[in-house]
Formats: C-alpha cells, structure tokens, sequence
C-alpha cells in the first residue's frame, strides 16, 4: 500500500471514528446495526475493525447483493419474519443504527419477487418507529462509480465529504434562540422566482445537527449544515422554484417548479412522477435554512440538502413540534434545493413583525 492510499485509509479510519463518535454515540458493548451496501468491502471491513474497539455486538444487514437476491427469489417471507424477530431482540437491547449511503453501486435486480418483498416490509414499520427516538446516523462513503459520474478521483470524493461532515453551520449556534422567536411563518425570495410563504406550527422548535433523546445526544444526518423544521401543511404558499436537479430513486429533474395554495400543490412542471408517489406527497414535510449554496449537483441527497435550502414533500417530523396534526406523513421524503447564493429569508411573528434571517445569502439576524 502507497504512502498517499495509507494516508487516505487514516482519514477514513478517523472519519469513521467521528461517525461512532458524534452519529451513534457508541458506549462499550453497544448492539450495532449496520444497513449497507455489498458492494464496499474494504470500507465495511475497516468500519467493523473501529466497532471491535467498542466490543460492539454488530449486525449487518445488506440491501443488495447476490445473497439478497437469492434470498428475494426464494422464500423471502421466512427472511422478513427472522428479521422481525431479530429486530425485536435488538429494541430490548437498546440497539443503535449506522446507514450507510454510497450511490451507484451495483443495483439490485427488479423483478417481480423485488416488488413483493419491498411490499412485505411494511412489516418493519415498528423499527422505523423506534428509531424517532433512538440515536442512529446516516452518512456516505465514497466509491470508485460515484466519483467517476461526479468526474472526480475517489480521493477528491472523500475529502468534499471530509469537509462537509466536520463542517458546523453558523446557523447551528443560533439554532435556539431563532426557535425562542416563536415565529408564525417563514418567507423566501430567490432571483429565480421562488417566492414562498411557509407556515410554522406553534411554538416548533428548529432542529439541527444534534439531537437528544434519554440524556444521549446524537447526529441523525452526518454532513449536517441545514436548520430545519416540519412546516403547517395546511399554511404553505407560492412559489419553489428549483435551483439545482433534483437526483431521487433514479429520476433526474432538472428545471422543476411547483405552486402551493393552502399547503396542497396546486400546479407543477417536472415532479408529477414524484408528487403521485402517494397521496400525502400533496404536502411538505420539511422546510430548511441552508447558509452556503453549492449548485454541484452530487446525485446523493445526503450531499444535495445541505447545499442549500430546500423543501421536502412528504414525511414530516414529530420532533419539537407540539402541533403533532398539523404535520404531514407519507412513505416518502423528497428533498427539493431552491436556495441561492441571492436568497433572502424572513422570519413573521404573531405581531406581524417581519425579522431577516438571511439577505443575499447571507446570515444577517441579530441576536
């Protein structure tokens, strides 16, 4: 092994650290779920060599590869109720979740016994249930596929990443006290068109890079650099229109624009496919201040949504919300990046008084 590839494995080893670290704040003996991709093993194996420090109980579940594969096209029901079980042991022993994101390996196969089974794991809701409130992390890794579609070197992959994992947005320290400002709306202006109105529910709270749950903080997205909370479904009006493509399941949207009237998508150019995706994709889940706009487009929503701001159809959160109806739910979570380098966001308090929060890009609220 070269002195430069030793030297990247070190980044990477203390990467990884910082995952266990920050993401999962790992404990001694900790019951590890790992959710990854078959196809990077020299990572998953150095991963696996930082949780033995830990003497971390790991299990390891893939979400492609010629094992699934043969498992979907055999008897699938068997494997969805083994994980079931195993799922329930794993709550009883507090379990924490590392997901892994690494676009454009090797997909899985589609066929028919694939859209079955995907069908099955609505069985696995309940995990997804356990980990609102349980520390997990999502974070990407770099691969050779990724960075040739980006046309960059697996090494330039890594250190872009490197950079927007241990970066900390300036909005991340004001997080609260623009929480404290109980604001009843956001209001943003780009030079592209977008001119949106978003209603807040009373009294939400922003959320950020760090989350708290039983006294254990944790990072559920590793990069983080938005602020965001659910909007009022019901109070969203104007306006999005797209500042870089959006890359979701293997769509590609470039130039997409949509108008909303009392939350509910009234007109739209370019997302009919991912609006019907169910009927609760009508609606926003998430609306999100993003300092820095980066107009490269990753293919990788890990790396678009903290590249400016962006609105999300779909699945809300419950988290620091007290007006639990007012949010929306669905199956999916779609991230749409409108935010400029020009973008001026407003804050509306129940007095009616406007408050800039960003101008021209810039944060320009004063504690």
């Amino acid at each position: 092994m070269s002195e430069e590839d030793l030297a990247l494995r070190k980044k990477i080893s203390n990467y990884f650290d910082y995952v266990l670290k920050f993401g999962i704040n790992i404990k001694e003996n900790d019951y590890i779920e790992i959710v990854t991709t078959s196809y990077i093993e020299n990572y998953l194996s150095l991963l696996i060599e930082r949780l033995k420090i830990y003497n971390a109980n790991i299990f390891i579940t893939f979400t492609d590869g010629d094992e699934l594969e043969s498992i979907i096209n055999g008897d699938y029901n068997t494997y969805i109720s083994d994980k079931v079980n195993m799922y329930h042991m794993l709550i009883e022993k507090k379990f924490k979740r590392l997901s892994i994101i690494s676009p454009f390996v090797i997909p899985m196969a589609r066929t028919k016994n694939a859209i079955e089974y995907l069908k099955q794991n609505y069985k696995l809701l309940f995990v997804r249930n356990y980990f609102l409130k349980n520390p997990h992390t999502i974070f990407p890794i770099a691969n050779e596929m990724w960075a040739h579609k980006l046309q960059i070197s697996v090494e330039e992959l890594w250190n872009i990443i490197f950079d927007y994992s241990y970066k900390t947005s300036e909005l991340e320290y004001f997080k609260d006290e623009l929480s404290n400002l109980n604001l009843k709306a956001l209001h943003f202006k780009t030079s592209l068109g977008t001119n949106l109105y978003v209603g807040i529910p009373n009294k939400s709270k922003f959320l950020g890079k760090k989350w708290i749950s039983d006294g254990i903080e944790y990072q559920p997205n590793i990069p983080c650099l938005e602020i965001f909370l659910s909007p009022d479904k019901f109070q969203v009006d104007g306006k999005l229109v797209s500042s870089k493509p959006l890359y979701y399941s293997g769509y590609y949207v470039n130039n997409y624009m949509i108008e909303f009237k009392n939350g509910n998508i009234i007109n739209q150019n370019g997302l009919k496919e991912i609006i019907d995706l169910d009927s609760n994709m009508n609606y926003a889940g998430e609306i999100a201040l993003v300092l820095d706009f980066n107009p490269f487009l990753f293919y990788s929503i890990i790396m678009d949504e903290n590249s400016g701001c962006h609105l999300a159809l779909g699945n809300g959160y419950t988290e620091g919300v007290i007006e639990e109806d007012r949010i929306n739910h669905s199956k999916y979570h779609v991230d749409l990046v409108f935010g400029t380098n020009d973008i001026c966001v407003s804050g509306i308090d129940y007095d009616n008084n406007t408050i800039k929060i960003i101008e021209n890009g810039k944060l320009v609220w004063n504690i």
